[in-house]
């Protein structure tokens, strides 16, 4: 069984038939987390990822199992399980993207259309999409979401970039909203602001090429993309709704945690 949790090559691992997991509670443990999904199916291959100083599990980690039909069975039946009563995480690995080096160069891109999982298909994606940066490494999809959704109609999920081999955060992110006032309102608030005791940067989200997925000069939210946003309002084919109040101090608190995003200027 030892050979399960020795690192193989990446030549040689099935990245679909991979799952990410994470939330993880300090006791759970290689072994533990080995029983758990060996119930389900045979694994090729189990890692978590440690501190180099104090050689503990940072809370995630990734296992291989031999087929892709595996994976999704024990994605389907582990889902909203909750070990030493916190929700485990899971999802299926990305697999590393052609040109991810030159990807990553391009910093403040909008992220691809398979990472933007819509919150709700009634919304039309005008290009209120916002680039987040300098983000603390604790913070996770679902705290983007909860401190960010404060503000106005997010129409996607959160996208937070991780490298694909260790699962951590690369300290940026993308949020995309059904109108431009809202992206404009955080900008004002939130650029500078510290989240999680990290001054964070907010700004529009670099535009793509549709058809190779380049980014652009240009960034999202500039008069053209307004002016069609206004002209699909004004014939009823985009959605909104009010928005949620947020107070002018402009101070944004998760909830049920001690962290506080506060102006710093």
């Amino acid at each position: 069984m030892s050979a399960i949790f020795r690192r193989i090559p990446d030549s040689d691992r099935n990245i679909r038939a991979s799952l990410y997991f994470g939330n993880l509670d300090p006791e759970a443990t290689e072994l533990l987390m080995y029983e758990l999904f060996i119930q389900f199916a045979p694994i090729r291959y189990l890692n978590m990822p440690k501190d180099r100083i104090l050689k503990t599990h940072q809370g995630f980690g990734f296992v291989e199992f031999k087929t892709v039909r595996d994976a999704d069975y024990t994605l389907e039946i582990l889902r909203g399980v909750r070990l030493f009563g916190k929700i485990l995480k899971l999802k299926k690995a990305e697999p590393p993207k052609t040109g991810s080096q030159h990807q990553d160069q391009q910093v403040g891109s909008t992220s691809t259309p398979n990472q933007q999982e819509l919150l709700n298909p009634n919304y039309i994606d005008i290009g209120a999409k916002l680039f987040v940066n300098n983000l603390n490494p604790l913070i996770d999809d679902q705290f983007l979401k909860e401190t960010f959704s404060k503000f106005g109609t997010l129409i996607k999920n959160p996208v937070l970039k991780r490298d694909p081999e260790t699962g951590e955060s690369k300290g940026y992110g993308f949020l995309t909203f059904d109108d431009f006032s809202t992206c404009d309102e955080i900008i004002e608030k939130m650029d500078g602001a510290i989240l999680m005791n990290a001054k964070i940067n907010v700004s529009y989200a670099f535009k793509e090429d549709p058809a190779t997925g380049q980014q652009k000069r240009s960034r999202h939210g500039d008069k053209v993309e307004r002016l069609l946003a206004e002209s699909a309002k004004s014939n009823n084919v985009l959605h909104t709704k009010k928005k949620n109040p947020v107070k002018k101090s402009g101070k944004v608190t998760k909830p049920s945690h001690n962290n506080h995003a506060r102006r710093t200027r």
